[in-house]
């Protein structure tokens, strides 16, 4: 069976049968060898040749009896994907990566000098961007994640940094997007590596006081070796033992029926033949398409979970000068140009979510404004916005609830604005707008309830129909219409297949010919969700919000709220509008928390929606 190698180190299958003994290295000998690449460290194949990295020569190439230099060095460690190669240049400890071509073998661009001495590295190749990233740390429990080329260009930038087990020594990286990392104390560890991933980690085998050295993935199973040679899978089984008689191995590689070590007692690189029988993978790797960020705001003033909802206000005349506003939950509210940078910061307190509603008849006149729920007094914060977008802050209406948490406005008609404000409790009041002297007045007018917490909400304003996202159940519909002053309202979509709780940010995207799109996002595996905005609601696709590495933006990961416009907001790619979103992990480098937004096109074309 032929195995394509996807990193450094290994690639490993079950060992059915080997035999080993030291011959003379030769290209075309069938039975098992040793080799001495003088002072080589570890090996992997490439376009049909053996490769090999030593602190005394640098680069080699396997050549029938001897080894051609490609790169002069002092070289550890060694990961190849495609015709990019990843070491460690000891002399001035920094990552080198090394562009492979048989004609012209070029260094590219080192990677910065680390506050830590590298002691493991490996590629992460992509699918879903087609960037190439890499993870390198040390055996004290550090470790970062670097994207290093997007589109081809090398241009190696900082993704996140990443606090792994102490004593790691080998890495890799396999198409579910996870990155194992063995160490001698405690076995396998599993941490998800996709770059806008969670901190998170799982022992997921348990063998205490080992003496891993290898670690190595075929068809996305885990094959890990002691010094001895011994094979175990992820479930700590003895699989095969191909090196009887060595000892200090490590470096494992497999390829093509052959598996490889390295004994660091003889200095030397063992082979064994192999026939390999692999047990399919019960789960294969989901890809979910992925949008790179267009546009990042600047940054919240302060660490933690503090951005929450955004709002579209489009300019009148120049759309190309519209605004972003979102909620800073723990200060206030904040004012976005189009290009990202911040413009307003109001102190209101600790606002929630927000919405705006543009040319409402109120006064006598035409009037933008924008309402945010406030949980410091469980109030309504509402601001009027200027011709010019700058926001002009209006005296606080209270509320009856006692948890206010969502919130979204309703226009059903030019002269008339009711705001929908939700409480952790289910409640859901809703409340209509007038004008009074200089200030709008609140005067709560129905109530609806969902089961348990909501938060997202959007109002059809056309069909007069209110989505609510029951957090952990599913999306809500009631009917705006209606003259009851209590409401019952129709679970629509419910939690399940791609939709993963929790739901948090709801919008309509209502667009050209009638087709409108309900846009939902799915917290739980960082994505955004299409359905069809009218009944029977039928799912269309999903996507993420992915890297950017050419402006240096990560893509968005967490999200609570989101908005989305039709209108264009620009010329171009932005002439269909826009979509927003909150970043609760902002990458590229690690910095407080943002918002992020693509041009709406591009989720049209990525998506197929035209057709």
């Amino acid at each position: 069976m032929k195995q394509q190698l996807i990193m450094t180190a290994c690639l490993v299958g079950a060992f059915i049968s080997a035999n080993v003994a030291p011959l003379a290295y030769s290209a075309d000998q069938e039975s098992a060898v040793f080799i001495e690449p003088d002072g080589g460290s570890e090996l992997v194949k490439w376009q049909q040749h053996r490769l090999f990295v030593s602190e005394n020569k640098g680069l080699l190439m396997a050549q029938q009896q001897s080894f051609k230099v490609l790169m002069p060095g002092q070289f550890e460690y060694l990961s190849v994907q495609d015709n990019v190669a990843l070491t460690y240049d000891t002399q001035v400890d920094q990552v080198q990566g090394i562009r492979l071509d048989l004609s012209n073998v070029q260094r590219l661009t080192l990677l910065p000098k680390r506050s830590f001495q590298v002691e493991w590295l490996c590629l992460q190749p992509r699918k879903a961007d087609q960037n190439l990233y890499a993870w390198i740390g040390d055996d004290e429990g550090r470790a970062e994640q670097w994207l290093l080329s997007s589109n081809n260009e090398w241009r190696p930038q900082l993704v996140r940094a990443l606090s792994v087990a102490m004593g790691a020594m080998k890495c890799a990286v396999d198409a579910r997007e996870q990155l194992y990392i063995i160490d001698n104390h405690q076995g396998l560890w599993a941490y998800p590596a996709a770059p806008s991933a969670p901190a998170e980690s799982e022992l997921k085998l348990y063998m205490p006081d080992n003496q891993l050295s290898g670690l190595a993935i075929v068809d996305d199973q885990v094959i890990m070796m002691d010094e001895e040679g011994t094979l175990y899978d992820s479930r700590g089984q003895q699989v095969a033992r191909p090196f009887n008689g060595l000892s200090s191995l490590e470096s494992l590689y497999i390829s093509d029926g052959e598996v490889w070590a390295y004994s660091d007692d003889e200095d030397k690189f063992y082979r064994a033949k192999l026939s390999l029988e692999m047990e399919l993978a019960t789960e294969k790797a989901e890809l979910i398409k992925e949008i790179p960020t267009a546009v990042e705001s600047a940054i919240a003033d302060r660490a933690g979970d503090t951005m929450d909802d955004p709002a579209i206000w489009v300019h009148p005349n120049d759309p190309s000068k519209s605004r972003v506003i979102g909620t800073n939950k723990r200060s206030g509210l904040l004012s976005f140009s189009m290009q990202g940078e911040q413009l307003q910061a109001l102190p209101a307190g600790r606002l929630n979510n927000v919405d705006i509603r543009q040319r409402v008849k109120l006064g006598g006149q035409f009037r933008d404004i924008a309402v945010a729920s406030n949980r410091d007094r469980n109030s309504l914060s509402l601001f009027e916005i200027d011709k010019q977008g700058q926001l002009i802050q209006l005296p606080e209406q209270p509320t009856r609830l006692t948890d206010i948490y969502g919130l979204c406005l309703f226009q059903p008609s030019d002269n008339e604005l009711y705001v929908l404000a939700n409480d952790k409790s289910g409640i859901i009041s809703q409340f209509a707008l007038q004008w009074q002297g200089d200030s709008l007045i609140a005067t709560e007018v129905k109530q609806f309830s969902v089961p348990s917490q909501p938060e997202g909400c959007v109002a059809d304003d056309k069909a007069q129909r209110l989505y609510v996202g029951e957090e952990d159940q599913g999306i809500w519909m009631f009917d705006l219409a209606s003259k009851k002053t209590t409401e019952r309202g129709e679970m629509i979509i419910s939690v399940g297949g791609p939709l993963v709780a929790d739901i948090e940010g709801l919008a309509l995207y209502q667009g050209r010919k009638g087709v409108d799109y309900l846009v939902v996002s799915s917290q739980g595996n960082d994505s955004y969700l299409l359905y069809q905005g009218q009944p029977p609601y039928a799912y269309v696709d999903r996507f993420r919000i992915g890297v950017n590495g050419h402006k240096g933006h990560d893509g968005s990961a967490e999200t609570d709220g989101l908005e989305v416009t039709s209108r264009a907001v620009g010329s171009g790619v932005w002439s269909l509008g826009m979509m927003v979103v909150q970043d609760g992990r902002n990458r590229l480098p690690e910095q407080n928390q943002n918002f992020k937004w693509i041009p709406w096109s591009e989720i049209e074309q990525r998506l197929g929606l035209t057709k």
